[in-house]
């Protein structure tokens, strides 16, 4: 597969596996309290949501990588660390925090890496050497 089209792929399945840890992360409050009978058929305890953190990161990374080593915007860098980082906090403590800062903290973190993909993606199609990734980045926007 071409390099330039697994970026922009790998990319997808990041902001994608990262929107679905976001509806997750909304939606599951808004059923359970709807529909209480369900819970007894909900994953939801803390192996779980260790297990889609660690997917999610594992997905993201995959797909930011590549085009971050090739145009190297270290804002977007920041952006990912502080999603990743977001969401790993609150797999290994959302046990211990009260519900409304854990929601704020996963769907921050959710957001943080949804934009950090797309961003990156916008980067690697303006990007002319993105296609060859033993080139730098030859555009001229902000690094």
């Amino acid at each position: 597969m071409h390099v330039a089209r697994f970026r922009s792929h790998a990319d997808v399945a990041g902001a994608t596996a990262s929107t679905i840890c976001l509806i997750h992360c909304l939606l599951t409050p808004v059923v359970i309290s709807l529909f209480p009978d369900i819970i007894p058929y909900l994953p939801g305890d803390t192996s779980f949501h260790r297990l889609l953190a660690v997917a999610i990161v594992l997905i993201g990374l995959a797909g930011f990588i590549p085009g971050y080593l090739t145009h190297r915007r270290k804002p977007l860098l920041a952006l990912v660390a502080t999603g990743i980082a977001l969401i790993l906090a609150v797999a290994w403590t959302g046990e211990g925090l009260n519900r409304t800062l854990e929601l704020a903290l996963s769907v921050s973190g959710s957001l943080l890496l949804v934009v950090a993909h797309l961003v990156n993606r916008s980067f690697c199609r303006q990007c002319r050497s993105c296609s060859n990734p033993t080139q730098p980045c030859t555009t001229t926007s902000i690094r």
